[in-house]
């Protein structure tokens, strides 16, 4: 991951308060795009400057080419209100949280998946299992990949519940793990048009932290088809179970004994 600086210039500018908050649609529609990671729009005014400091899987992850059609639109407007260009400079890398960037020439499959401390793409390669950023997918609409951001946004508030322990456990847990639940048909839905749109199939993860003999986990059929999905190896030290039938991917649970 980077951290990338954009900056304009507002010496020239006399209602700063329209660049701020056309700067901050401009944040917004990145995020949209997978452009910049996280939900806080950093803004801040610097002397005679608007600057904001964002998080990006990749160093090129704001170059020109992933922009959206929206987003070319809001920087001409920012530039022609502030008559300048705005200014986009890599800082560094982070190793904190630090996550890979998907560089197969082409993915065998994606998988749907995300937890609450996860901060990068929610949507991995099949292949070598590292992120693959969401501009690089067919463009779900002319604003980006909101469908896939809210469904992201719902997992983490379930994933946050079960780990917190104390309200709403259960139902959240079942919310991750019933392949009929409202979250698990969000999510099975995204991975249709990814598959429909990218013509790459697209597997949905199955959350699996159920108190279960080990012996009983392992004799699993897919919830979906009823069928064999119990893998001969684990992939990547995470995934157990892959159903190509139903595109679901699930992990023997840690919590068997």
């Amino acid at each position: 991951m980077y951290t990338q600086e954009i900056q304009l210039s507002t010496k020239l500018v006399a209602d700063k308060e329209k660049l701020y908050i056309e700067f901050h649609s401009l944040l917004i529609s990145f995020r949209n795009n997978g452009q910049v990671q996280g939900d806080s729009e950093n803004l801040y005014f610097d002397d005679d400057k608007i600057c904001s400091s964002v998080i990006t899987l990749a160093k090129d992850a704001l170059h020109k080419k992933y922009n959206t059609p929206l987003i070319d639109k809001r920087i001409t407007s920012i530039e022609e209100l502030a008559n300048t260009k705005i200014q986009i400079k890599s800082s560094g890398k982070l190793y904190i949280n630090e996550a890979e960037v998907c560089e197969c020439t082409k993915s065998e499959h994606y998988i749907l998946f995300t937890t609450f401390l996860d901060f990068s793409s929610p949507v991995r390669c099949g292949t070598c299992n590292h992120n693959v950023p969401l501009y690089r997918l067919p463009l779900f609409n002319e604003y980006g990949y909101q469908d896939i951001l809210h469904w992201e946004s719902n997992y983490k508030a379930f994933d946050t519940l079960q780990m917190n322990c104390t309200v709403g456990e259960k139902w959240a847990m079942k919310q991750m793990w019933d392949v009929d639940s409202q979250l698990s048909k969000q999510g099975i839905e995204i991975c249709k048009k990814i598959t429909e749109l990218s013509q790459i199939p697209t597997y949905y993860y199955l959350f699996n932290y159920k108190s279960i003999r080990h012996s009983q986990d392992i004799k699993r059929k897919c919830p979906f088809c009823g069928g064999e999905w119990l893998l001969k190896e684990k992939t990547y030290h995470l995934y157990d179970f892959k159903c190509d039938t139903c595109k679901l991917i699930s992990s023997l649970s840690s919590n068997s004994f």
